[in-house]
């Protein structure tokens, strides 16, 4: 029978899940500790799970790299999984495919990222693996002429596929003469030019273990799994000389303005800027602010642009927060034609959040969402690594719970206070993706 629903005001039944959640994360003390050669771990037990997600965090990523090596971070996370001294790929595939584990990398700007998730009784295996493409990766000639022809392919298909060549383009647009604004996959060129020496060269400097961090979330016994980190881990050796820090970016002081023709059946009006880093005391309120502005069917723009006047079917906001900076961008698709109404409506709403307080109901829906959106998406132990292991590679420690806590904390005088700061016109980059004339004329014909 449900009764729930007749028992509890939806607010009411809110809190209460708000407050379970806090409750549960604050019993679920995590483990964290750093071992004698630098590898830093940190292990939190999630009960009632299934699964036990386990992942290393290299800090390898295109920040880390100049111009003429753009995408060897991205190269070697692809030539991990061809081969080890103990192992080939097909054995790396078929002991994690064994057990009903899943393996998989990332690279990112800031971090490279493998991931094994399987059942806990299964926990030293995924470490054991782990540890030793880490370190015996082999990367010979062969699996590196194979493996270029995967990755010039990915590059092509980037160039065309527009969520991709979106993002690279705002990368780019926002921050110029940074290794930030490189793609993170490399460019053709780039990719064909790199050598065998090269790749072993950065996988040597960057896979050590005091540039890398190993996180454990799951069903497990957090000491034991500490306990067999340490085993696993310890005789890793420590890197002599580590990569040296990325710059941060300069501070644009100017509104920018990109256009450029694209095989598109629509035009895509993008509207970027930097924003708060994981690090920023204002990235809570400028998480509110984003999702405001562009996260979901509810929010202003999704609103104003395609419900109410019909100008596009795809209408949203980007909001990748970093170290020390963020990448966040509006963007909606448009027939070509209404591309200065659809700019003047982002412009629009980006006015009235500077100077118009949200009411209270509108903060606290907005805040409720917020919350759900971090409870549902934060269930499984993979995306609660995902939440954790950034953060901890940016020096922060925030947890779910904790985050919430200062979203909660929001005020509406501080979304005006950041929107004011963040959302102003020298701040902004424009950039306009318009169709090939008569380009959909002609498709028209087949």
């Amino acid at each position: 029978m449900k009764t729930g629903a007749r028992l509890f005001p939806p607010f009411l039944l809110a809190l209460i899940s708000f407050c379970s959640f806090l409750s549960a994360a604050s019993a679920a003390s995590p483990l964290q500790e750093t071992l004698s050669n630098g590898l830093k771990v940190f292990v939190l037990g999630n009960p009632g799970t299934a699964s036990v997600s386990v992942d290393l965090w290299v800090k390898a990523g295109s920040r880390y790299e100049s111009p003429p090596f753009n995408g060897i971070s991205h190269f070697v996370e692809h030539l991990l999984f061809k081969g080890t001294s103990q192992r080939t790929a097909k054995d790396i595939s078929r002991e994690i495919a064994a057990v009903g584990g899943l393996l998989n990398g990332y690279t990112h700007w800031e971090y490279t990222q493998i991931h094994i998730s399987l059942t806990p009784l299964h926990l030293g295996l995924a470490l054991e693996i782990l540890g030793d493409i880490a370190q015996n990766s082999l990367l010979t000639d062969e699996m590196i002429g194979k493996e270029r022809k995967v990755l010039l392919e990915e590059i092509s298909l980037g160039s065309i596929y527009p969520p991709s060549y979106v993002l690279n383009l705002v990368s780019k647009t926002l921050f110029p003469g940074n290794s930030l604004g490189m793609p993170i996959s490399g460019t053709k060129d780039t990719v064909t030019a790199m050598q065998r020496q090269d790749l072993r060269q950065f996988y040597k400097r960057h896979y050590v273990p005091n540039n890398t961090l190993l996180t454990i979330i799951g069903n497990i016994d957090s000491h034991a799994a500490l306990a067999n980190a340490r085993e696993k881990f310890e005789s890793w050796p420590m890197g002599d000389s580590l990569p040296s820090p990325f710059s941060p970016p300069w501070r644009q002081n100017e509104l920018k303005k990109v256009r450029e023709r694209k095989f598109l059946d629509q035009a895509i009006v993008v509207v970027a800027l930097r924003a708060m880093g994981l690090r920023d005391p204002d990235r809570p309120t400028f998480e509110i602010i984003n999702a405001i502005l562009g996260s979901g069917g509810h929010s202003r723009l999704y609103q104003e642009i395609r419900e109410k006047r019909g100008l596009s079917y795809l209408v949203g906001s980007l909001y990748h927060p970093l170290s020390d900076t963020g990448l966040w961008a509006t963007y909606a698709d448009t027939d070509p034609k209404n591309i200065k109404q659809v700019q003047s409506l982002i412009f629009q709403e980006f006015r009235k959040i500077r100077e118009e307080p949200l009411s209270p109901r509108e903060l606290e829906e907005i805040k409720s969402y917020i919350q759900g959106r971090t409870l549902i998406r934060h269930e499984t132990n993979v995306a609660l690594a995902d939440f954790i292991g950034p953060r901890l590679l940016a020096g922060s420690g925030e947890l779910p719970g904790e985050f919430l806590r200062k979203v909660q904390a929001v005020s509406a005088e501080d979304v005006m206070r950041v929107a004011r700061n963040c959302l102003r016109e020298d701040q902004f980059n424009i950039i306009i993706l318009r169709p090939y004339p008569g380009l959909r004329l002609f498709r028209g014909l087949f």
